[in-house]
């Protein structure tokens, strides 16, 4: 015997469909939303109008000539900058942070400290991953530094 098809089964059979499928997005959206917040750089739309700045400090540090190499580990960071004429620079207050390539709350400050001429050091436990040594000072001679890290 076969059952003749109505109206109200096509309306009850659309409503069920739909709603499952709203349903499902809702627990995607749920999801998204949870994972990843939105804008990871915080003030990105001030750090493009104020690029021309960061083109002129640039500029100065290349002035400058002054060079850098960093070696990280699990223990830690060790910075050496030295200037032109390979003479370690001392006195920089620095800025320093490991940024993690996906989520902002899993940066990691590092305290930069002297630790001979030209040389800066930080403890930190630093977990395996990919990580991005970033290093600038916020006042005196221009100084700026991005490094890829990956750690194992």
């Amino acid at each position: 015997m076969i059952r003749e098809i109505k109206g109200y089964h096509v309306l009850i059979g659309l409503l069920v469909f739909f709603g499952i499928i709203i349903a499902v997005n809702a627990v995607f959206l749920t999801q998204a939303f949870r994972t990843f917040r939105g804008e990871d750089e915080p003030r990105s739309y001030v750090q493009g109008i104020n690029y021309n700045d960061t083109l002129a400090r640039r500029e100065a540090q290349a002035e400058l000539g002054w060079t850098a190499i960093s070696t990280v580990d699990e223990t830690g960071v060790r910075l050496e900058i030295s200037d032109a004429d390979g003479q370690g620079v001392t006195g920089l207050m620095l800025d320093a942070r490991l940024r993690h390539p996906a989520d902002s709350n899993l940066d990691i400050v590092l305290d930069l400290r002297g630790d001979g001429p030209g040389v800066y050091a930080s403890q930190a436990d630093i977990p395996a991953g990919r990580w991005t040594l970033v290093v600038s000072t916020p006042d005196g001679p221009p100084f700026e530094m991005e490094q890829e890290i990956w750690l194992q």
